[in-house]
């Protein structure tokens, strides 16, 4: 049914039919009357909106967003630094996170990207109640890795935005990365997964000041590999760990790279330990480690894998 246009002003008059005559005009009042209830009435009202929370959840804030680009990774990545920076939660989820993480999290009537979010950036929690201001910017937009805090094997084809966020000195908060993973879906770029971590948990650890230590020796280890020094290398070597012996042999060969993931972690009888790296190869990381044994002149690994392909 086609919709009657709009009218602007008094309804107009059939032609031939007069208007009826108005009333007297009511006598004036004074217009002092009127500014001042008009004024309790704001003053009301505001106090209503304001006290109460009539109006939805975060009213105060711009319920309009602008148009974003989600063409290519580094577009969307660029958009949701933009869009946590403005503290709009409502476009990063409604817009620029997969459906699945647009669906109820379990036993809340929050989504499961908002619960992450809340749970890991702890001012956005609606429930603290915090005026700190996160401050997030995008680092790099690569191919995931295995080091990476959320890979798995369900997102290791995905492209990942790496993101740092800092907080005001005074806040007592600790800088976070983050590492976000993005695919495709209705030909846009949009965030799946995701997964913020203080920054001291993303680092190798520091030098161990003590050489002969567990953590120094495999320390020692990967720089002989990283080196080049197969020589070097042998002497963090068990006497009889010849496949250890091969690995490295073929890692200088080709060139790899060994970094340490956290310190080495020893049994309670310290008479053994398990090392975890990462082994880099052609541009592609993958996990790698192994285990170690106290001989008589001190820590040594025995076997040692990684998962290069």
């Amino acid at each position: 049914m086609t919709q009657p246009p709009y009218q602007y002003g008094p309804p107009q008059q059939p032609w031939g039919q007069p208007y009826p005559v108005p009333p007297p005009p009511p006598p004036k009042k004074s217009p002092v009357i009127f500014i001042v209830i008009a004024v309790v009435v704001l003053l009301l009202g505001a106090a209503g909106v304001l006290g109460t929370g009539l109006l939805w959840p975060g009213w105060m804030k711009s319920v309009s967003s602008a148009p974003v680009d989600q063409s290519t990774p580094e577009s969307t990545a660029k958009a949701v630094e933009d869009a946590l920076n403005r503290s709009d939660v409502d476009q990063f989820v409604n817009v620029l996170v997969c459906k699945d993480g647009r669906t109820k999290a379990k036993n809340k009537d929050i989504t499961q990207a908002e619960e992450i979010l809340y749970r890991d950036i702890k001012p956005f929690n609606p429930k603290t109640k915090s005026d700190v201001q996160p401050t997030f910017k995008v680092d790099e937009v690569r191919k995931i890795k295995p080091s990476d805090a959320i890979y798995n094997d369900g997102n290791k084809d995905a492209t990942a935005a790496i993101m740092s966020v800092e907080y005001p000195k005074d806040s007592g908060l600790s800088k976070q990365r983050g590492v976000l993973a993005m695919f495709q879906e209705d030909n846009k770029y949009v965030v799946c997964e995701m997964g913020f971590i203080p920054v001291a948990d993303t680092q190798e650890p520091p030098p161990d000041p003590d050489p002969n230590s567990p953590t120094g020796r495999m320390q020692a280890f990967a720089k002989a590999v990283n080196d080049k020094d197969i020589a070097a290398a042998r002497r963090y070597m068990c006497a009889t760990a010849r496949a250890v012996n091969t690995w490295a042999e073929k890692a200088i060969a080709a060139g790899g790279k060994l970094r340490l993931h956290d310190k080495v972690t020893t049994t309670k009888a310290e008479d053994s330990g398990q090392v975890r790296m990462w082994y880099t190869l052609n541009g592609a990381e993958t996990k790698a480690g192994g285990f170690l044994k106290k001989e008589s002149d001190g820590w040594c690994l025995f076997t040692f894998n990684n998962d290069a392909k």
